[in-house]
């Protein structure tokens, strides 16, 4: 059952990271394997809060693969939460974490905990998943510097 965690610090703050990792309906414009994304289901549960199902189509060395989560965004907490709803999943869940740092930067952390049905899909994961999770957080810094410039923001 692969687990994973890893951050990054970008100089851009907590607020911009927030809005560019609660997006998910342009994931499919910053990486490169997710081909498709329909969001439904959008609503507020709280102040700051909302919550929607998230339908990705991923594809990635030959294989195409369709899931759905279930994705809580809560400001205040800078938390994206994503949740397996269906797919080619036992378990998924992923957490965004975006934690302020000194002089107005912040770190984004992702944290995944995934294991996959098919185990041939399982083992191209594991042994990728370092690789994967390197381009997804450099993807939301390639993404962060095209929405909000190259230096920091805040």
């Amino acid at each position: 059952m692969p687990r994973f965690s890893q951050s990054i610090r970008v100089p851009y703050g907590p607020a911009d990271c927030f809005l560019l990792v609660s997006d998910i309906a342009r994931y499919p414009q910053f990486i490169k394997w997710i081909t498709a994304m329909r969001v439904t289901g959008l609503r507020d549960i709280g102040p700051g809060v909302t919550e929607c199902q998230g339908e990705a189509v991923v594809g990635f060395k030959g294989f195409t693969e369709r899931f759905t989560t279930q994705v809580v965004a809560d400001e205040a907490a800078a938390r994206v939460t994503a949740s397996l709803v269906r797919g080619p999943f036992r378990k998924l869940f992923a957490e965004w974490r975006i934690f302020e740092t000194v002089g107005g930067g912040a770190d984004i952390s992702l944290e995944i905990d995934y294991e996959f049905r098919n185990p041939v899909i399982g083992f191209l994961a594991a042994a990728n998943h370092d690789l994967a999770v390197d381009r997804i957080l450099n993807a939301f810094l390639v993404e962060a510097q095209a929405r909000f410039g190259k230096n920091a923001s805040q």
